[in-house]
């Protein structure tokens, strides 16, 4: 797991230096164009250039989190055939089977995973979409970096579960219904794999791989989805 974690790390080093770069001159860019630079100026307001001070980090925050979102989905698409690879290998050790890699069934659960991550992408898309516009809105903008942070976490813990479900030969639908009525499972997940992004390089090599293997082991007792 050194080198995927090496290359995780690199990978997340680099696209935040890219929003660090971007982020500020998008913001800065909507400032200017829509005039609320010139308008604040004009009033000559302290109050009204707090809350849009306070406006504006906030929209950075979320559009962080949107970035890292993005960043995510593309990691976990382009490592699922590890992901795949390390979730069945530890399967068989907790089982004490030999590890025999069937291909076709690799393949399948490669291909499922790549798909929910695609989906998932596209429905986080949707849902965050309004939460940037309300984030711009005074005091009640403010709160939505939380609503943001638990629909990362649920999303990505999601994609983590649904590993140990799928090797549980649980179809797409049961693992969608096993997760919506286990909510704290994948949320719990995500927030955990995300506060591990507060240890510099250690926490951000490790994070990927704790989630993958703390969420096989909440999914050992699933044996039947009804």
């Amino acid at each position: 797991m050194i080198i995927p974690g090496i290359i995780y790390t690199t990978l997340f080093i680099i696209g935040m230096n890219y929003f660090g770069q971007s982020s500020s001159f998008f913001i800065e860019w909507i400032i200017l164009k829509t005039g609320l630079k010139s308008f604040v100026d004009s009033l000559n307001s302290d109050w009204l250039g707090f809350f849009i001070t306070m406006g504006s980090f906030w929209l950075w925050f979320t559009l962080l989190l949107f970035y890292f979102a993005i960043f995510k989905f593309i990691f976990l698409v382009l490592f699922s055939p590890f992901f795949t690879y390390l979730h069945l290998r530890v399967a068989a050790i907790q089982e004490e089977k030999v590890f025999v890699l069937n291909i076709t069934t690799y393949r399948k659960l490669v291909l499922r995973a790549i798909q929910l991550s695609l989906t998932n992408l596209l429905w986080q898309t949707v849902y965050l979409i309004p939460v940037v516009l309300v984030c711009t809105l005074p005091l009640i903008g403010w709160f939505t970096p939380i609503f943001t942070i638990l629909m990362e976490a649920y999303f990505f813990g999601y994609a983590m579960i649904d590993y140990g479900l799928a090797t549980e030969k649980q179809s797409r639908i049961a693992s969608a219904s096993y997760v919506s009525e286990h909510k704290g499972l994948p949320i719990g997940n995500g927030l955990l794999f995300y506060l591990l992004h507060l240890i510099p390089i250690i926490g951000w090599m490790t994070a990927p791989f704790y989630a993958l293997i703390a969420a096989h082991i909440n999914t050992q007792e699933v044996k039947e989805i009804a």
